[in-house]
């Protein structure tokens, strides 16, 4: 029979050890402007006690299984007219074709130079790639390349736009515009310092471009608004320094831009195009994703020492309505409609040299970490969800590998 002063000295231990790990890990809500109550962290810490121990979970695990592909693979594209994923190898200059149903490469397209940033095209179902100073295109049925189009000094981001169903190409100076029918390039608008990231806007039909003025001090970021049917600069807007990745929140209708660095995301209105809030949060931004089980925006930041936060941003309020600390060095967010749960791909924390990293499994209904999957990739590049198997891909820029993860039934 357990001695009842020992028990209790446990239940003493544990509620010490959780109220620590709740401030070291969760801390403050980023924005917030006073600190949490004692009332939510024993909240908390109730909850967190009232969970079921990790030995009796029975929710099934993640496995992760790894093919080959070509050699530093960059990007992920799904491609819904034949069901396959295509995979872009910066170092072998080719693009590795995945069959879903087997998840084995079926082609392999030379296309020279160093393919990066992979597009679906759904006006002509074909794949647009940004190689070198090129833009390819390739067929679906064939899987060849059909077209080489001139991309400029070094494209890199391509966005499709529904409004008028070209494709949009950012390279180092300008944004381009190819028109679907013909893969010819129809327009080239001049971005001031240059675009980073392209983002279609549903709300108005418009593409928003960053940009960061790299001579400044600080870095000051801007995002271009480009109107569909003239192709042209309609607003500039001021955000914080140095806006990496943006996002579409279907919620709200708004833009957020992840400012890397001012520690903050800033929240663009689709209507007026100016800044209607600006959330801090804990670090540099270097991903965003919508989740459309719960309707918010999910943030992944880092700060100087490899430590990482994952934010969670409501959409009606635009307040960080959760913050936990997690890896070293959180690099992407990817929304599974299988299962309704974010993905996440970082380091452990400190660790970036161990020559695998991890893909956390989140609650979209609780916001916490229900599985935890190690990936042999020592340098993951992208992580994307295939429609067409249910699984998640993880590229390893490092190896010729990629790691899929099967979720079972």
């Amino acid at each position: 029979m357990n001695n009842p002063k020992t028990l209790g000295t446990v239940l003493l231990l544990v509620a010490i050890i959780v109220a620590s790990s709740y401030v070291a890990n969760y801390g403050v809500a980023s924005g917030s402007s006073s600190v949490l109550s004692e009332e939510d962290i024993e909240e908390h810490i109730e909850e967190e006690m009232s969970q079921p121990a990790a030995g009796n979970m029975t929710i099934p695990q993640p496995i992760a299984n790894t093919i080959v592909v070509g050699d530093s693979p960059q990007f992920l594209e799904y491609n819904p007219s034949n069901g396959n994923m295509y995979v872009s190898n910066w170092d072998s200059g080719d693009v590795s074709v995945i069959d879903s149903a087997t998840n084995k490469v079926i082609h392999t397209i030379p296309v020279g130079g160093a393919p990066n940033v992979l597009a679906y095209n759904p006006s002509n179902g074909n794949i647009y790639v940004s190689n070198l100073d090129d833009v390819l295109v390739i067929d679906s049925d064939t899987d060849k390349v059909i077209h080489t189009i001139d991309g400029g000094d070094s494209p890199q981001f391509l966005e499709y736009s529904p409004s008028n169903d070209n494709i949009y190409v950012g390279n180092l100076a300008d944004v381009l515009v190819i028109d679907s029918n013909t893969d010819k390039l129809i327009h080239k608008t001049p971005i001031r310092y240059g675009p980073d990231f392209l983002l279609y806007n549903p709300s108005n039909g418009n593409v928003y471009v960053t940009s960061v003025d790299d001579a400044g001090d600080p870095q000051a970021g801007y995002v271009s608004v480009l109107d569909n049917v003239t192709n042209k600069v309609i607003h500039t807007v001021k955000v914080g320094d140095y806006p990496s990745f943006t996002q579409y929140s279907p919620s709200n209708g708004n833009i957020y831009v992840g400012n890397e660095g001012s520690n903050s995301v800033s929240v663009v209105d689709s209507n007026t195009n100016k800044v209607i809030r600006t959330i801090n949060v804990s670090g540099g931004p270097t991903f965003l994703e919508y989740n459309p089980s719960n309707g918010n925006m999910y943030v992944t930041s880092s700060v100087d020492g490899g430590s990482g936060h994952l934010s969670v941003i409501d959409s009606d309020t635009n307040k960080v309505i959760y913050n936990m600390s997690v890896g070293g060095g959180p690099r992407f967010l990817e929304y599974n409609p299988s299962n309704g749960n974010m993905y996440m791909l970082d380091f452990p924390k400190g660790q970036p040299d161990l020559g695998w990293s991890n893909v956390s499994e989140i609650d979209s209904n609780t916001n916490k970490v229900i599985h935890s999957i190690n990936v042999n990739a020592s340098n993951p590049q992208f992580l994307a969800y295939n429609p067409g198997s249910g699984n998640m891909y993880v590229g390893d820029k490092d190896s010729n590998s990629m790691s899929i993860i099967n979720f079972p039934a």
